[in-house]
């Protein structure tokens, strides 16, 4: 930091500045407003109780969690009903926001749910964020007289973090990182001795409560931050600074209170019987993780990859190695109050990461996500930490050329995370297209332990008269010439012939209507199981509708071309013939053909839901056509079980 200028003058921001800060705020804008809201189950959580607090005033979630779109996994089974595991606290003051857009506008989380989730974070993170720009700006104005430096902080701020990226989804993150911008410019202030004053002192305590109830290794910060203006002046701290911060503190806990009639927050009880259950036969996805969730890397790992790997600090963010460019500028530093500041920045930066490398039962890296979420919040420290390097490395074009090279590559991460931060990052696809790490879970294998080539999945193997019946929801789909509402398939029974046991299988289409048929099939039993292709098991057929093998065999496939089916991961189907869910695995496949009327490239695809527990092995399974070009999809149909017979013992 320059040694020329008193640390504590205030000083104009330029226009240069200015349009940083306008350019920042630009971008952030266009990205809130382009980016797919309900990407996440982190978020998604949030939004439940959102919506559940404004259209049905309860925190309970289970009506939203069931709708398709809106289930996450980040919810807790407690007084036989699904709670968000988030703090209400920012969920509350969010559904105030959507509360008085739904009455002025008349917007609708569920029927409008793009434009009014991008309105509310407009509100709640893109003005906030804005503000804040404006606030660093200012606060690295009283750092430095050096405007290059200067600049380049801002833009670090605007561009080169991860702040932004996540401000386009509804988080605690990026939130806390403003909190914490709005407490320091009151702080700094006050250990300037330029404000010490009441007023100072109000905001720089409500701000910083806000941080711990937004993020829980805050309250390290809040403590710090009680002792260091207690210093400066212990009768305004008193008698301002703790009761502000009361205010939020008292909120926080009194929405914790409200939601579920304790003072003790959901997200404390993972591991146990809140997290862990299972209802209507689907068990909580935190009994069994998978990816990243599984925790799987040890200590040293797991901090190699929080510092310099997949998630690291540096790696994905490499302007901030020139933090240690810094620490060796010492004559710089001096003992200013922005100096001060980033010390206990650093210092907190060290501590919250040596907590989580504590949590050695959940070494998950804060999920599937871009970059380590929950440092984010000290973002605006290691900005401020930036500012001596940039004033040293500036003075050349090589260093310069340096800081340009850092802050590109930092706003690249940025930028990449800004339309989903709910995904991984850029280097850890690189690294794992590498062969380097491999989070995945163990691939999947049928539960038939066969290759598959029909959308049913099994032959019934007991005495004739099994059946199971689909009814199609959606638009319809040709099947071969036919397009089909119901299909009901009935197991006939077995019979020899020469060395061959064969299976007749009747498909009855449509049953009642006029436009009824009937397909029998007969299926060479062990070429089946032994999981051939159709050609090979499909011994015979009769057809009330003139069909070709050729027709018989794309009915049966499921699409018009060969292609086996890949098992998939395990999924949960809910019906209406019974409460509990059946546990399935998926299993798909898709082909692609030029149409003959048009010659347009279609993809034809296939879905299926497997289950051992009714007849035939295939609860449901989707039928999908679209144009290969355009991505447009044309025609979708979904069969879902609506009635069977009970399996054989």
């Amino acid at each position: 930091m320059s040694e020329t200028q008193p640390r504590t003058e205030t000083r104009r921001l330029s226009s240069a500045e200015w349009l940083i800060i306008a350019l920042g705020s630009a971008l952030l804008f266009t990205t809130t407003v382009n980016a797919k809201p309900l990407q996440s189950a982190n978020d998604r959580s949030r939004w439940c109780t959102v919506w559940s607090l404004v259209e049905r005033n309860t925190f309970q979630i289970d009506e939203i969690d069931a709708k398709p779109g809106w289930a996450t996994i980040d919810k807790v089974r407690y007084k036989d009903h699904f709670y968000s595991t988030k703090p209400p606290l920012l969920s509350v003051a969010v559904a105030g926001v959507y509360k008085g857009l739904k009455s002025v506008f008349g917007l609708d989380l569920l029927k409008q749910t793009d434009v009014t989730c991008q309105s509310i974070l407009l509100i709640v993170n893109w003005l906030p964020l804005t503000i804040a720009y404006v606030l660093l700006a200012r606060i690295l104005a009283k750092s430095t007289e050096n405007l290059t430096a200067r600049l380049l902080a801002n833009a670090t701020f605007c561009f080169g973090t991860l702040v932004p990226s996540y401000a386009t989804t509804l988080n605690n993150h990026s939130v806390t990182a403003v909190f914490l911008v709005l407490c320091l410019a009151p702080t700094i202030r006050i250990l300037s001795g330029s404000g010490v004053i009441k007023r100072n002192f109000l905001f720089a305590g409500f701000w910083a409560a806000l941080v711990p109830c937004h993020e829980l290794p805050g309250a390290l910060f809040g403590a710090a931050l009680f002792v260091m203006l207690a210093r400066k002046d212990f009768s305004l701290t008193a008698k301002y600074f703790v009761p502000a911060a009361l205010v939020p503190l008292a909120a926080y806990f009194a929405t914790i209170y409200w939601c579920a009639g304790t003072w003790k927050p959901f997200y404390l009880s993972y591991g146990t019987e809140f997290y862990e259950y299972e209802f209507e036969g689907i068990q909580s996805y935190w009994m069994s993780p998978r990816g990243m969730d599984q925790s799987l890397d040890g200590p040293l790992a797991y901090f190699f990859h929080c510092v310099f790997g997949h998630h690291g600090i540096f790696s994905l963010s490499p302007v901030f190695l020139l933090i240690g460019v810094s620490l060796a500028t010492k004559s710089k530093w001096k003992d200013s109050p922005v100096a001060s500041v980033i010390w206990l920045g650093l210092g907190l930066s060290v501590a919250v990461l040596g907590f989580y490398l504590t949590r050695t039962d959940n070494y998950n890296y804060g999920g599937n996500t871009f970059g380590l979420r929950w440092m984010i919040w000290l973002v605006p420290f290691w900005v401020l930490a930036l500012v001596p390097a940039f004033e040293s490395l500036s003075e050349k074009r090589s260093g310069l050329a340096i800081v340009l090279v850092l802050l590109g590559i930092s706003t690249y991460s940025s930028l990449s995370a800004a339309s989903n931060p709910w995904t991984a990052s850029w280097l850890f696809h690189q690294m794992s297209d590498r062969g380097w790490i491999d989070y995945s879970d163990p691939k999947p294998e049928f539960p038939f332990k066969r290759k598959l080539h029909t959308w049913f999945a099994e032959l019934p193997d007991g005495a004739p008269g099994a059946f199971v019946e689909f009814t199609s929801t959606g638009n319809t789909v040709r099947l071969s010439d036919r397009r089909p509402e119901t299909i009901r398939l009935v197991n006939l029974g077995r019979l020899a012939e020469g060395e061959k046991t064969l299976q007749k299988i009747r498909f009855e289409f449509n049953t009642g209507r006029s436009d009824a048929s009937i397909l029998e099939v007969a299926i060479d039993v062990t070429s089946f199981n032994a999981g051939r292709k159709l050609n090979e098991f499909v011994v015979s057929f009769e057809s009330d509708s003139g069909l070709t093998l050729s027709d018989v065999i794309s009915i049966l496939r499921g699409v018009p071309v060969e292609r086996p089916y890949n098992p998939g991961v395990t999924r949960h189907v809910r019906t209406k013939l019974r409460q509990d869910a059946f546990s399935c695995q998926r299993a798909a496949t898709q082909v692609e053909q030029a149409r003959i009327s048009d010659q347009r490239r279609i993809r034809y695809r296939s879905d299926l839901w497997l289950t051992p527990e009714i007849p035939f092995g295939t609860i449901q399974f989707e039928l999908t056509e679209t144009d290969v070009a355009t991505g447009e999809q044309f025609s979708m149909t979904r069969f879902i079980v609506t009635d069977f017979s009970a399996k054989a013992p």
